[in-house]
């Protein structure tokens, strides 16, 4: 019997457990209508007031989440140039090694726990933050904090997906993802108010309360929600025992390995460098072994190798990927473009960031809307992505006189594009697999998606630097290249604002 073409996936129920088992590399179109049996083996569902509340508090979280993301690239140059750091510009959003391991624990740890368990690591990382002295203790403070940013969202999707019924769960997601987009539109200008009328600490004392609350609310709202009730019995040992622990003793370095060497080489450290030749050599000889021990790890893997052969799954993953590494680099050298070329200060940088955030949030309530009208995910998906390339080559166009219609415009289209691709790719996840297969798959989507920002921001960070260190070596008769990795501003060290803002405008 041919495959089944899967081009055309309709939400309306799952996949069975036992046609996926047989089938795994088949794609079921699924349908909304879901039997009596699997209606029978979902968790009691919440209604109400009890079901509200936890949305709001649920709401709130993502609200947290974005604001945080939105904080730094607005205070990027108060930061680097507070800490006189440049270098360190790509450090702020830290690693993603350890989100993989959240896959395991959700087979047999409560939801509610685990998304409480992150939001206190969370908010403890904040507190680090913002009391830091250094720019070592704020990096340890990111580094504590971001790491539980995709744990969170795996575990509010898990939340939502056990307790909300899948012919809704289009619309609600959307919501989640327009209340992040918000934040990512009005964080900017929020933090960029508070740091210009106070100080920047300001804005991650706040997370602390809000990442305070919305633990507290989630952990009275719902009850435990787990894969497996018979997971219960097991004792702690056993449950450790059940963790990839080879998988993740290749996977941490293997992720260290790869951002150290996309960050050193080029600035620290010339390409030919042996640290850099190390480092690199490492990163494929890890991620070979990673392969090997997922292959060979049967049901105790973090990454189930079989459901990637599912198109849904491996195509829901090279978007997000590519998505995410677009996503990062316009978030955080955006307003470097609006602060060090047009020279505006962060009030005025996150009034003139609000094209791209604005129409992020109002796009993706509107794909998640349409998508639960018309059953299918595709179309949002097709036309967001061909939108977001669009947009993107625009972007790139700008120079340091770029007339205000037009950089707002190219903003929209690609801010449009974004917000129609953000949720397609975890509605396809939830839509064609049994559900005790769907914490793994978003798990490993969030972890593809936080891959390719760190793997591109990255990347942009050494372009950047390469490129301004070359750019004010031009236009800068005697100037020390060193300055350009500790100082950098238009109005800095009385180089002159035109002279300066151009090579960095190149640099970006």
């Amino acid at each position: 019997m041919p495959e089944a073409d899967d081009s055309h996936v309709r939400l309306e129920s799952k996949p069975t457990q036992e046609n996926a088992v047989a089938h795994p590399a088949k794609d079921v179109e699924p349908r909304m209508e879901r039997t009596a049996t699997q209606r029978s083996n979902d968790p009691p569902g919440l209604h109400g007031i009890r079901l509200f509340f936890l949305l709001s508090c649920l709401f709130l979280g993502n609200f947290t989440i974005g604001f945080d993301s939105s904080c730094i690239g607005t205070l990027l140059v108060i930061l680097t140039d507070y800490f006189d750091a440049l270098q360190d510009i790509g450090c702020l959003l830290t690693l993603c090694a350890p989100i993989l391991v959240m896959g395991r624990l959700y087979t047999f740890y409560s939801m509610k726990l685990l998304y409480v368990i992150s939001f206190a690591i969370f908010v403890a990382g904040s507190i680090l933050t913002a009391a830091s002295p250094t720019s070592t203790a704020f990096i340890l403070g990111r580094a504590s904090a971001i790491p539980t940013e995709t744990p969170k969202a795996d575990s509010y999707r898990s939340i939502l997906a056990h307790t909300v019924p899948l012919k809704l769960q289009p619309m609600i997601f959307g919501i989640c993802g327009a209340v992040e987009c918000a934040a990512l539109a009005f964080g900017p200008l929020i933090s960029g108010s508070i740091a210009h009328a106070d100080s920047w600490r300001v804005n991650f004392w706040a997370i602390v309360g809000l990442g305070s609350a919305v633990a507290l609310g989630v952990s009275v709202s719902v009850g435990h929600l787990r894969q497996n009730a018979n997971d219960d019995q097991l004792s702690v040992g056993q449950r450790l025992k059940r963790l990839d622990w080879y998988g993740l003793a290749t996977e941490l370095p293997m992720t260290i390995c790869l951002i150290l060497g996309l960050q050193w080489a080029g600035t620290t450290y010339a390409w030919s460098n042996w640290r850099i030749i190390l480092l690199l050599t490492m990163t494929g000889v890890l991620a070979l072994l990673f392969l090997v021990v997922e292959h060979t790890g049967g049901s105790n893997s973090m990454i189930s190798l079989p459901i990637l052969r599912r198109r849904n799954v491996a195509f829901s993953c090279v978007v997000g990927f590519c998505n995410f590494a677009a996503l990062w680099i316009f978030t955080n050298y955006l307003p470097v473009y609006f602060q060090v070329v047009r020279g505006a200060d962060t009030l005025h940088s996150a009034l003139m960031y609000l094209p791209t955030t604005l129409s992020m949030s109002i796009f993706a309530l509107a794909s998640g809307t349409f998508t639960s009208r018309i059953g299918y995910f595709n179309p949002a998906l097709l036309l967001g992505s061909t939108l977001s390339v669009v947009g993107a080559a625009l972007l790139g166009t700008f120079e340091t006189n770029t007339p205000p219609a037009r950089w707002i415009a190219y903003q929209i289209i690609y801010g449009i594009g974004v917000g129609m691709a953000f949720q397609p790719p975890f509605l396809a996840l939830q839509t064609v697999l049994e559900k005790p297969l769907v914490p793994g798959a978003l798990v490993l989507l969030n972890f593809v998606q936080m891959l390719g920002g760190i793997i591109f921001l990255s990347i942009s960070q050494n372009v950047f630097l390469d490129e301004l260190t070359n750019s004010l070596t031009h236009n800068i008769p005697n100037f020390n290249p060193a300055i350009a990795k500790q100082k950098w501003s238009d109005r800095a060290e009385g180089h002159g604002a035109r002279g300066v803002s151009a090579a960095a405008y190149n640099g970006v």
